[in-house]
C-alpha cells in the first residue's frame, strides 16, 4: 500500500530565507530561448540564491532550430574561468555546484577537476549533477560520456537528475514498472550519490500519466526514503523541462533541507513543488502555443521544424513566473 508523505505543514510559497545557497552553475547557454543556463539561473534566483555561471557553450538558439551559430567551449576555458574566480578567491563561498549539458568527455573531466577543487575548499558542498545524454532512446552526446557521468561524477555528486533514458543509461537497468525504477535508484546510491530523483519515466501499466521517482539515503544509518510522484503527459513538445527542473528541485531541496533537521523527507517535498511549478508552467506553454495556432507535428523530425514552431516551444518561464514561488498545482509524493 502507498501512502502519500504527509507535507501539510508546509507551503507552496518559496520560503528562501530559510536555507540561502550560492550556486555555481556550468552548462549550456543560448542568447534566445530556456535551455541550460538560460533555463536554470532565473528560477534559482528567483528563490532567492546567488548563482554564478560558467558556459560549456554559447549558442544563439538550442539545435532544435534548423540552424543554429556560436560555439562549443574546450575544457580549457572552463578551467581558465575557474582559476579566475580562484585567483579572487571567488571561489570559496559557494554551497552547491549545479552540472548540466558538457557535450563531451574533456568537459566532463573539467567539471570532475572543478567539483574536486570545491569540494576541498568546502567539504559539505552539495554537487548536483543533471546527465545530460539524451531522451526517449535516442543519444545525443558520445556515448563514451556515459561512462564517465557513472564512473567520474557521480561518486561525486550530491544529488542526480537523470530522465528515465538517462537513468537506464547510467544503471543498465531497463524501467518498465516502479520496482524498475526503485532498483535503478538503488544502483545510483550504490555509486555514491545521496539523493537521485528520475525525472520522468513512462510506465508499463500506465497511459497518459509520467511518474517521478526518487530516493533519499542516509548513509549513516543505511535508512532510504524513496517515493514516487504521479503528474499527466501533456501533449506537445516542450525544451529546456530538464535544466529546468533540475534547477527548482536545487533550489527547493537547498531552502528546505536545514528545516529538516537531518530527517529524511526534505527531497520529496522539494519535489513535490518542483514538479507543481513545472506542471503550471507546462500548461501556460501548452496555452500560448494553442493561443497563436502553433501546431506540433510529429511528422516533422527535429532540425526541419519551421522556427516559428520551434520558438513556440521554449518554457513560458518569465509570463508564468509567479509559479515558480507560488505554484498552484499541487502533487502528492507516495512512499513506495
Amino acid at each position: 500500500m502507498h501512502n502519500s508523505i504527509d507535507s501539510s505543514s508546509n507551503s507552496n510559497t518559496a520560503s528562501a530565507s530559510a536555507g540561502s545557497a550560492r550556486v555555481l552553475s556550468i552548462q549550456s547557454h543560448v542568447v534566445s530561448g530556456y535551455v541550460g543556463n538560460r533555463a536554470a539561473t532565473f528560477p534559482l534566483q528567483l528563490l532567492g540564491h546567488e548563482v554564478d555561471v560558467i558556459n560549456t557553450v554559447q549558442f544563439s538558439n538550442h539545435t532544435g532550430y534548423n540552424q543554429f551559430r556560436g560555439q562549443r567551449f574546450p575544457a580549457d576555458h572552463i578551467l581558465d574561468l575557474f582559476a579566475g574566480l580562484q585567483a579572487n578567491q571567488l571561489d570559496t563561498g559557494y554551497t552547491h555546484l549545479l552540472a548540466g549539458y558538457m557535450g563531451n568527455s574533456e568537459n566532463v573531466r573539467a567539471v570532475e577537476t572543478i567539483a574536486r577543487q570545491l569540494l576541498q575548499t568546502n567539504p559539505g558542498l552539495q554537487f548536483v549533477l543533471d546527465p545530460v545524454m539524451g531522451d526517449e532512446g535516442a543519444l545525443y552526446v558520445p556515448r563514451e560520456l556515459v561512462a564517465l557521468y557513472r564512473d567520474v561524477l557521480c561518486p561525486l555528486a550530491s544529488m542526480v537528475t537523470p530522465n528515465q533514458f538517462e537513468a537506464e543509461l547510467l544503471t543498465g537497468i531497463t524501467i518498465g514498472t516502479l520496482d524498475d525504477a526503485r532498483s535503478a535508484c538503488n544502483r545510483l546510491h550504490e555509486l555514491g550519490v545521496p539523493n537521485v530523483v528520475i525525472t520522468s519515466s513512462e510506465l508499463k501499466s500506465s497511459k497518459g500519466t509520467l511518474h517521478l521517482v526518487g530516493s533519499e539515503l542516509n548513509a549513516t544509518s543505511g535508512e532510504k526514503h524513496q517515493f514516487a510522484i504521479t503528474f499527466p503527459r501533456l501533449d506537445g513538445y516542450f525544451t529546456g523541462t530538464g535544466d529546468f527542473f533540475a534547477a527548482l528541485t536545487m533550489a527547493r531541496h537547498a531552502s528546505l533541507v536545514a528545516s529538516y533537521g537531518g530527517r529524511l523527507g526534505a527531497l520529496a517535498r522539494a519535489c513535490e513543488l518542483a514538479t507543481a511549478t513545472q506542471a503550471g508552467i507546462m500548461e501556460a506553454t501548452q496555452r500560448h502555443q494553442q493561443a497563436t495556432g502553433i501546431a506540433v507535428s510529429d511528422s516533422l523530425v527535429r532540425g526541419t521544424r519551421p522556427s516559428g514552431m520551434v520558438r513556440g516551444f521554449e518554457l513560458r518561464i518569465i509570463p508564468s513566473q509567479s509559479l515558480i514561488t507560488s505554484p498552484t498545482k499541487s502533487f502528492a509524493a507516495e512512499i513506495i
